[in-house]
């Protein structure tokens, strides 16, 4: 091999590493998220002994359950925002899918899907089309204090309010548009998400 062709190569899988990292750096993580979950859940990392057995577990088999069990089956690594994957995959590991599936539903309901409580890879892709995650993100979280509202031990575990409030984003900067309209439309205030209500 010659030279030249050496340096081609090399510039070639400089090209492709980039690209990859590029493309890594836009997805979300379980890695990113697991130091927050392991502070949500304390000592018993969150392992829900009836549905996983009456054993002490191990932080790495409680994480390994977690990510195998919750984080990929939802599709944790196909979401391209970190908050949007975090603030939907914690309810689930904190919360379960719900009676008829309806902490899937409501997440369906925001993103504007069929509310079938199965994720499919379309529905990721939907919500991968959100140019602010917070559009998921905040709905979501009113959802979550909505729903732990409506438990009847809601009164004992205050924590499920703190943790569902952790995930709230800010809005994003927006670029203002050129519409002149728009200037003289006065827009209603915040659409309330009674979800919770909608979906039974």
């Amino acid at each position: 091999m010659n030279l030249r062709k050496i340096t081609i190569t090399l510039l070639v899988i400089c090209l492709l590493s980039s690209i990859c990292v590029i493309y890594v750096n836009q997805a979300a993580s379980f890695s990113i998220y697991a130091p927050k979950l392991l502070k949500f859940e304390g000592n018993g990392y969150g392992i829900h002994k009836p549905i996983w057995g009456n054993k002490i577990f191990t932080k790495d088999e409680a994480l390994t359950i977690h990510h195998h069990h919750y984080w990929n089956r939802f599709f944790g690594n196909h979401f391209k925002s970190q908050e949007v994957a975090e603030v939907f995959i914690d309810h689930l590991i904190n919360a379960g899918e719900g009676r008829d599936y309806i902490n899937i539903k409501a997440f369906e309901q925001i993103i504007g899907v069929p509310q079938n409580g199965v994720l499919t890879m379309t529905d990721v892709k939907v919500a991968n089309n959100f140019e602010y995650p917070e559009n998921i993100v905040n709905p979501y979280v009113e959802y979550r204090l909505r729903y732990y509202r409506s438990r009847k031990d809601a009164k004992v575990n205050k924590g499920w309010f703190k943790r569902a409030k952790s995930f709230y984003m800010k809005e994003s900067e927006r670029e203002e548009e050129d519409n002149i309209v728009e200037d003289y439309i006065v827009l209603p205030k915040k659409q309330q998400y009674n979800i919770v209500e909608d979906i039974k």
